[in-house]
């Protein structure tokens, strides 16, 4: 006779000590090579250069001391925000790491008055989806052929205050 013993263990978790900062150009190429492992249409350096060059763009970095693990863009309007990009280095991802991000940005946001957090998601991207629902977004909504491979978007809203 054989006999099985399950020992009920708690999951051990390895604290990342991360920090917050600027997302300026001179991180782009750095932020590039995240950005093209982590989609199938990443966006271009210019892109991103054109962002970073908004002066209504807030624009943060997630480090483990020098090592960029993720970023976020986002575009602020009077009360409002677009969430234009957020991402966490494949290897880095399901850690955590993108909440930490998403609550970095949504602190300044708050400080800038901004209430309402809005967002569009490739209907395909269901981890994006199950993220965002897991933050508070609600569907509000849908745009047909959105994206340049005519997906249709999911918009997403968050109220932050």
């Amino acid at each position: 006779m054989n006999w099985v013993i399950f020992i009920k263990t708690k999951p051990t978790t390895k604290l990342i000590n991360t920090s917050f900062s600027a997302f300026t150009v001179k991180d782009i190429n750095r932020v590039l090579e995240i950005e093209h492992l982590a989609y199938d249409s990443p966006w271009s350096e210019t892109q991103f250069v054109d962002s970073l060059n908004n002066p209504q763009i807030l624009a943060s970095l997630i480090l483990e001391g020098e090592q960029i693990l993720g970023y976020g863009i986002v575009l602020r309007a009077i009360d409002s925000a677009d969430l234009l990009n957020i991402c966490i280095h494949p290897d880095r991802q399901q850690q955590g790491l993108g909440i930490q991000l998403f609550n970095h940005l949504t602190q300044q946001l708050k400080i800038l008055s901004v209430d309402t957090i809005f967002i569009e998601v490739r209907m395909s991207n269901e981890s994006a989806l199950l993220f965002y629902q897991k933050l508070g977004f609600r569907s509000i909504g849908n745009r047909k052929k959105y994206y340049s491979n005519l997906e249709d978007a999911k918009i997403l809203r968050l109220q932050i205050s």
